[in-house]
């Protein structure tokens, strides 16, 4: 029984016990113990052995599943969301319901089968034991997960009747669509690391089963009859086929029929092929917005936009606005967010030759070791290769150079950097919790600093590099207010 005030706690669904047992949730982490136990005491290499360690590792995951599910409970209260858990050593955490900044429900391919969501409530308690941010509600059905996300979402005071422990869903409120994946946009993906990846790993997936099977099992490729040129040219070409459409199948199955509408004070967020997520964010938490692009997604005119949340765990991805599309559709939807401060400013000469200077030093270090090594050990590509790397410092170092740029307006701040992965960042002035400023030796003979913005959202802080040093006072005033206005460079 409940103490009397006390929210009543629910179980998840039984089903779960059966989709734990089938991943092996619980009990993958023992199958290296299992498999060590098994090789000191000695194991026979047929199928009995294989079978009977399938059995017993499945019969392992169903007894600890249906403990811990046994001593898992939730409940939502009108004030605050509890969840215990734990077998041994008993959990019990409690979060106000002010201070959950966003609810995800996923559901998995599995999950799907048997009508089950898993839920995601971002706490925004930082950085807990365990590395868990977020407190998670695995395995209740479709419609406990939509009453889940709306009464935890719920800012305008308690939900559904008082008593009423169920509390009743709110009626739907009007939507306005933001923004929506364009299949056409996949064409990007190639230009995405991250989605680059995908097939990368794939293919070393594939080669490490080849490996793991018996030889009478492996195809037989046979010895193809090609000259080395030829060889080398059908494998980069079926390198970049494969890469090419990994990453674009990879990218179709993450943001299939993704969708960005504004709910009332929320945005809610839906993708997926396999796993389809519903993401919900509290609109009053966005503190800023950043829109980023790799090198080959600026020649391309893409770019990706994500939100600045306060206490959002995972902000990579469940702070995503446009996970992948044209630049102008970035840089036009976040602006809805945050009002875009303006042109940025240019940093001083000093910053441009530092950084000339920071992208030469490696050629230049190889051209002065290659003269010392060459006559020595005969190692002639060596200052070759230095001073081809020393000539193609100076426009990397430009550009580097060019990404620089911050500015102020009355109600937000961007900063921008970075040449390989380009991100301009804006922040409202009320994000700024702290400034800190870096100077090293160098900058500050050329009179620079740099500036970091320390915020509750994103990565936590945001950087501008190399700006005039007379000039940051100025500009964590005008960025966050009166209070920063006694900031000075380091001594």
């Amino acid at each position: 029984m409940s103490p009397p005030g006390e929210p009543v706690g629910r179980r998840t669904s039984a089903w779960v016990l059966v989709l734990h047992t089938v991943t092996f949730k619980q009990a993958r982490g023992l199958v290296p113990i299992v498999l060590v136990v098994g090789a000191g005491r000695g194991l026979g290499d047929g199928p009995a052995t294989v079978v009977a360690l399938a059995a017993g590792i499945t019969l392992l995951s169903l007894l600890w599943a249906a403990l811990s599910w046994w001593r898992f409970s939730y409940a939502d209260g009108p004030t605050s969301v509890v969840v215990t858990r734990g077998l041994l050593s008993r959990s019990v955490r409690t979060v106000p319901l002010d201070r959950i900044r966003g609810v995800e429900v996923e559901a998995p391919a599995l999950h799907r089968l048997v009508g089950l969501v898993r839920v995601r409530i971002d706490a925004a308690a930082g950085q807990t034991l365990g590395k868990e941010e977020e407190l998670v509600v695995d395995g209740v059905p479709r419609a406990e997960g939509d009453r889940l996300r709306a009464r935890l979402l719920a800012r305008r005071g308690p939900v559904g009747a008082p008593g009423d422990p169920d509390g009743a869903v709110p009626p739907p409120e009007p939507e306005e669509e933001l923004t929506r994946f364009d299949l056409r946009w996949l064409r990007y993906a190639p230009l995405v690391g991250g989605y680059l990846a995908v097939p990368l790993a794939g293919v070393g997936a594939l080669f490490r089963v080849l490996d793991e099977l018996p030889e009478r099992w492996r195809p037989d490729l046979g010895q193809p009859d090609v000259s080395g040129t030829t060889a080398l040219a059908l494998f980069l070409l079926a390198a970049a086929v494969v890469l090419v459409a990994g990453s674009v199948i990879g990218c179709a199955v993450v943001n299939w029929r993704f969708r960005l509408v504004r709910r009332g004070g929320s945005l809610v967020a839906v993708r997926g092929l396999v796993t389809r997520r519903h993401t919900e964010l509290e609109i009053d938490r966005i503190r800023g917005w950043a829109v980023s692009a790799g090198l080959g997604m600026r020649l391309a005119g893409a770019a990706r936009a994500s939100a600045l949340v306060t206490g959002l765990g995972d902000a990579a991805r469940r702070g995503q606005l446009l996970p992948l599309g044209p630049r102008q559709t970035a840089w036009t939807l976040a602006a809805r967010l945050v009002d875009d401060p303006g042109e940025l400013r240019r940093h001083p000469p000093a910053a441009r030759r530092r950084s000339v200077v920071r992208a030469c030093v490696p050629g230049l270090v190889a051209l002065l070791a290659g003269a010392v090594l060459g006559p020595l050990a005969g190692w002639w590509w060596l200052p070759a290769a230095g001073a081809v790397l020393a000539v193609l410092g100076v426009p990397l170092g430009l550009a580097r150079y060019a990404a620089l740029g911050h500015t102020a307006g009355p109600r937000s701040f961007a900063v921008r950097s970075g040449w390989l992965v380009q991100e301009h960042a804006v922040l409202q002035r009320r994000a700024v919790v702290g400034w800190q400023l870096r100077q090293s030796v160098v900058q500050r003979r050329g009179g620079l600093v740099t500036v970091l913005a320390c915020v509750g959202a994103g990565r936590g802080g945001y950087a501008a590099v190399d700006m005039a040093a007379a000039e940051a006072a100025g500009f964590a005033r005008a960025a966050s207010g009166p209070w920063a206005a006694t900031l000075e460079p380091p001594a």
